[in-house]
Parts: structure tokens; sequence; C-alpha cells
């Protein structure tokens, strides 16, 4: 019974390489079953498409990361907030492939993004709006905590967006927590970031 699940999800990794380094268009039904070692029609019947194989990552991308944001209490203090900025940068690079191939896709104006955006990333927002500033509505947000949602957003999703400027992604738990460590403290340097807190 088990083992649809495990094929589907070794055809979900396999995807989630080959969009990384050949990108979504770059990358065929064929090229995947044949790297999975699965049958084209197979990649069909749980998915789809190629398209809907893409929305599979996206969400078992972006579901657990909102459920994580969900828990999350209002934050109080810059220490709140350091640890909140610890939490997403510790599952973008966990997700680190799919982290940047979100990103990069999120780019383009496609109707994924457009999907995307009025939907998982509307909710980011309206999540990371409640815990930052205790507010419950995008009507009450004054023009300089939008600026300071989207500069926090800017630099929580930066090494994402450029991979190119990291030579080699940090897989191990230490190098992964080193990561998260030395970014979110410079992130904590960060006057603008720092006043998100006093906000």
């Amino acid at each position: 019974m088990s083992r649809p699940n495990v094929t589907r999800d070794k055809v979900l990794d396999v995807a989630c390489r080959l969009f990384y380094s050949q990108g979504f268009n770059g990358t065929s039904v064929r090229d995947i079953a044949k790297a999975a070692n699965v049958n084209v029609s197979l990649i069909h019947y749980y998915f789809k498409s190629k398209q809907g194989l893409f929305e599979s990552l996206a969400v078992s991308y972006f579901e657990p990361y909102l459920e994580m944001l969900e828990n999350e209490q209002p934050s109080e203090g810059e220490y709140r907030l350091n640890d909140l900025v610890k939490k997403i940068l510790h599952y973008k690079q966990s997700n680190y492939q799919l982290s940047c191939l979100l990103n990069r896709e999120l780019t383009l104006n496609t109707t994924f993004a457009r999907e995307m955006l009025v939907t998982y990333l509307a909710k980011e927002n309206h999540l990371l709006t409640q815990i930052l500033f205790h507010k419950n509505s995008h009507i009450d947000v004054t023009f300089k905590e939008k600026l300071c949602l989207l500069q926090l957003k800017g630099l929580l999703n930066a090494p994402f967006m450029m991979p190119h400027e990291f030579k080699d992604p940090f897989i191990t738990d230490a190098s992964l927590n080193h990561f998260v460590e030395m970014y979110s403290g410079l992130m904590n340097d960060h006057r603008s970031v720092q006043e998100l807190a006093k906000a």
C-alpha cells in the first residue's frame, strides 16, 4: 500500500532536482521518468502533467511553511524576531533546491506565479503581518510596515534568489546551522530589521 507513495515521492525528488538544474521549461516529463526509473504514464497518473507535478512540489513546500508561521505567536522584541528569522531560514535552507526553484519561477509572469501570489504568498504576507505588527488585516498596515515587510522578505529570500552567489549548498546539519546563525546574525545587525520588533 505504501509503495505508490514511495514512488510518488521519488518522482517529486527527481523532478525537483531536474527543475532546479535545468529549469522548468528545460525539463521534460520523459527526462523525469528516465531519471526516476518509472514509466511516463505513471507520472501522468499521479500528476496529470508536468505543470501538475510542479504544483505538487509547490504545495509540498508552502503548506508546512505556512503551518509553521501559523504556529508562531506575535513577535515581542528583537529576540523573538531573531528566532522567527532563524526558523524561516532553517526551513528554506533545509529545502534548498526547492527554495531556489520556487523563488526563480515566482519571478516570471506565468499562470503558476500569479496563482501562488494570490494564494500562498498572500497568506504568508498576512501571517507575517500578524506576527510582526499584531494586525489581522492588511488594511491597517502602514506604508512603513509594508516596506519593512518587503525588506525582511527580500533578505530572507536573497540566498535562494541568487544561488550562484553560494557555490555549495549547505547540506550537513552543522553547515546548515552555521549558515542560519551567520546570516540571521547579519540580518539582526541591520537597523531596519531591528526596527520591525519595535514598530
